[in-house]
């Protein structure tokens, strides 16, 4: 808010990173399944901290303008599209199938033990320094994240078996794997409105709602804390249970639950209670986060775990950019709080369904291995 100066502009630029990020998922993994994983994750993580700095450096300077700001998302965007297919497929390559829960759990906890203190600290900066030193942190910490990264010796597992056939029968064969799971259909869809009715608007008014209603940048800060928090113990918890037989059916039935941080901001809660929901909700997306991405390691041979994961990508966060575009504008016509309350009542109501559907009810097991080879001469 205080870079862009609306809630609107914000929501463009959030448009921007969302929209490039998916424009090169699909090609993000045919990377992850043709190229050494470790190696895109690091050449990702690179390219953010040079667009930290970037913003950092004008923003200090007062040199940033909006169209910089557009600029800087769309290449943030584009270093995202090759992150998320490379990281799912990364972990199967390095662990065994019976430790995926774990092994995934130990990820998201890491990741979000990080986002915890980072909020808080980053809006306490923003509030005494501004926007520029926050960016300037931020290039710190993956500046940091680079070198672990690079200095880690990873298998090229999966990927140095990448076979010969052209972009578009890999493509195929992703989409082979993908298009029989219903189970994976239903959860796709069902995220791709959740993105479009509840993350994308909450990322948008949810900052406008702090500053004007609940305290400032801090006070947007803490409740992020407090989502990551909450991610934390669920991916703790994801973790140390048994994986469930059916997991699509337990992931259904936790996406009702991660609609109340919308539902508090919409109706106007104080800024404790809504801390206290956005931690429960984030207790219910931490063990979401170890549920989903174990069921499709576990569903979806190796080989081409890259390229489904980037069509499934494709597909459930298709709904951002249109959501972090029209928020700020529906927001403006509508009201923050009302626009955040109506969605979620929606979302609410309409994810509480989901648990009936028979396909969610499938047992999920381990398939044979396939190869592009194999593929290709289909």
């Amino acid at each position: 808010m205080q870079v862009t100066g609306s809630a609107g502009k914000l929501g463009l630029v959030l448009a921007c990173q969302s929209a490039a990020a998916l424009l090169l998922t699909l090609a993000g993994g045919l990377a992850g399944d043709r190229f050494p994983r470790g190696r895109i994750l690091t050449v990702s993580l690179a390219v953010r901290m040079a667009v930290a700095a970037v913003l950092a450096a004008t923003l200090i300077t007062g040199t940033a303008s909006f169209g910089l700001l557009l600029a800087m998302a769309a290449v943030y965007g584009c270093a995202d599209g090759f992150f998320g297919p490379a990281s799912s497929a990364l972990l199967p390559d390095v662990v065994r199938c019976e430790q995926l829960a774990r092994a995934n759990a130990v990820v998201g906890g890491s990741t979000s033990s990080a986002r915890i203190a980072a909020p808080a600290v980053a809006g306490l900066i923003v509030a005494a320094f501004g926007p520029g030193s926050a960016f300037a942190f931020q290039t710190a910490v993956l500046a940091i994240a680079v070198g672990c990264l690079a200095a880690a010796r990873l298998s090229p597992g999966s990927a140095a078996r990448s076979g010969q056939a052209g972009p578009l029968r890999q493509l195929q064969a992703g989409w082979a794997e993908f298009a029989p799971l219903r189970w994976l259909w239903l959860l796709t869809g069902e995220w791709t409105v959740f993105s479009l009715v509840i993350l994308a608007p909450v990322a948008v008014l949810g900052p406008e709602i702090a500053l004007r209603h609940l305290g400032g940048p801090a006070a947007w800060g803490l409740i992020t804390s407090c989502l990551s928090a909450g991610a934390v113990g669920g991916q703790v918890i994801g973790g140390r249970i048994r994986t469930p037989a059916r997991p699509a059916l337990v992931i259904a039935c936790l996406v009702p639950v991660m609609t109340a941080e919308a539902l508090a901001l919409g109706l106007g809660a104080s800024l404790l209670i809504v801390a206290l929901v956005t931690a429960f909700s984030g207790l219910a997306a931490g063990v979401q986060a170890v549920l989903f991405p174990t069921a499709m390691q576990t569903a979806i041979p190796r080989e081409v775990l890259a390229r489904v994961t980037s069509i499934d990508l494709l597909a459930s966060e298709a709904g951002q950019p249109i959501g972090y575009a029209l928020a700020g504008s529906v927001g403006t016509a509508f009201g923050a709080c009302t626009v955040l309350a109506a969605g979620a009542l929606g979302m609410l109501i309409a994810s509480s369904a989901f648990p009936l559907l028979r396909p969610l009810r499938t047992e999920i097991r381990r398939p044979s291995s396939v190869t592009d080879v194999h593929d290709s001469n289909r």
